[in-house]
């Protein structure tokens, strides 16, 4: 495995050498923030470090003033191919647009040599800098910055035998900023949907308030000020009178009977009393 590790980097430093001598004419159109040249099947290739595409960037469009990008000019230190037989071919140059390029790599290398070198124009060979593309956040990250020959050695040397200092230190830079971009977009949601909420149940409230009280208020003029009270007035009369003609009725065997025995008892006398007053 060693051997083939081996083998393979010594072809990739022939191979960039070679290319790095050569010169070529790039013809560049038009490109905004968003722009991919390559395959689309480039964004979910891993290569057996685990990285996806490695590019050097050739060229930088963009603002030579502030350092802002628009869209960089790259091309592959090899060729790759891949699973639906599309191809990234060294010998040609991809148009990739600033989103897909971390903030630390725009903050730092590419601003620093677009204000440096110039829109526009071909950066050196011993100034190069090479990117390599993380699938898992579809993001360029810099790797290394200086000759073909410098890289092709830092890829021998590190790129698999110091595979975890590489992997802790992308792994920080990729938690760093994932992490912020996260909490950013967490806050920000979170604090809406809170402030959303309570905003809606205060607005509620104090809308059924207002609602309730208005409505009270315009029913008690309504009711004391027209048709309604007269009608509940009347109603209220008629139960009234029911209720006194019900107690009338059912009081008035209590004193119904005793009233007529009083009534009989005191004819009877007065009749006794007339007759023996006549007798005399």
């Amino acid at each position: 495995m060693k051997k083939l590790k081996i083998v393979c980097f010594s072809l990739m430093t022939i191979f960039l050498f070679f290319f790095g001598v050569f010169s070529f004419g790039v013809e560049v159109k038009a490109a905004d923030e968003d722009t991919w040249d390559a395959p689309e099947s480039a964004k979910n290739f891993y290569d057996i470090d685990g990285k996806g595409i490695r590019l050097y960037i050739y060229s930088l469009y963009g603002d030579d003033v502030s350092g802002e990008l628009s869209y960089a000019v790259m091309s592959p230190i090899r060729d790759y191919e891949f699973d639906d037989e599309e191809e990234l071919e060294a010998a040609y140059v991809y148009q990739f647009g600033s989103n897909f390029f971390s903030v630390v790599l725009l903050n730092n290398y590419i601003s620093g040599a677009l204000q440096y070198y110039g829109s526009g124009f071909t950066i050196p060979e011993s100034d190069r800098v090479y990117v390599s593309f993380y699938p898992w956040v579809q993001r360029f990250y810099f790797e290394f910055r200086g000759s073909t020959i410098e890289y092709a050695v830092y890829l021998l040397e590190y790129g698999y035998d110091n595979g975890y200092d590489t992997g802790f230190d992308l792994g920080r830079e990729i938690g760093l900023e994932e992490g912020y971009d996260y909490g950013y977009d967490y806050g920000y949601n979170y604090g809406y949907d809170v402030g959303y909420d309570e905003g809606y149940i205060e607005a509620t409230e104090l809308i059924y308030d207002e609602a309730y009280y208005e409505g009270y208020l315009d029913g008690l003029y309504i009711s004391e000020c027209g048709p309604i009270y007269e009608q509940g007035f009347k109603d209220g009369q008629e139960s009234r009178l029911a209720e006194n003609n019900a107690a009338f009725y059912q009081g008035i065997e209590k004193w119904l009977v005793p009233a007529i025995i009083t009534v009989i008892a005191l004819g009877g006398f007065v009749s006794i009393a007339v007759r023996k007053r006549r007798d005399e």
